[in-house]
């Protein structure tokens, strides 16, 4: 009980830092052959200017809502000021996922757009000619 409570006030309340990821496992994956994406464990460290070092782990995580985490990527992570609790921050690590589809959808869509708008007008031309030949 006390973790969870822990691990919820660091999320919320702990210091903000940048850690690295060490290790992953695929621990599942979602839809047939994992096409909808894959349930992962991470593990990593965060390196604090002091030179202390402490580690995270995280299991059950959707990388269709917090991204690739591959081993040597630099992940948010949030740890308390006496640096002995650490805990990758998943919140920030779903609402940058969130953007960045977000973002590729509303890029489609104007790609949608544009190629539409140009058969229009390449059709526009071809019955432009078609009349006046």
């Amino acid at each position: 009980m006390f973790d969870k409570l822990l691990h919820h006030k660091l999320l919320h309340e702990g210091v903000e830092g940048r850690g690295v990821i060490t290790e992953q496992k695929v621990e599942g994956a979602k839809g047939q052959m994992g096409v909808m994406g894959f349930y992962v464990g991470v593990e990593g460290h965060i390196r604090f200017d002091d030179g202390t070092e402490a580690t995270f782990s995280s299991k059950g995580l959707d990388t269709s809502k917090v991204g690739d985490l591959d081993i040597g990527t630099i992940v948010p992570v949030r740890y308390s000021a006496d640096h002995k609790h650490v805990v990758l921050d998943v919140l920030t690590l779903e609402t940058r996922e969130q953007a960045k589809k977000q973002a590729a959808a509303a890029r489609a869509e104007e790609r949608k757009k544009h190629d539409i708008a140009a058969a229009e007008a390449k059709l526009a031309q071809a019955d432009k000619h078609r009349h006046h030949g």
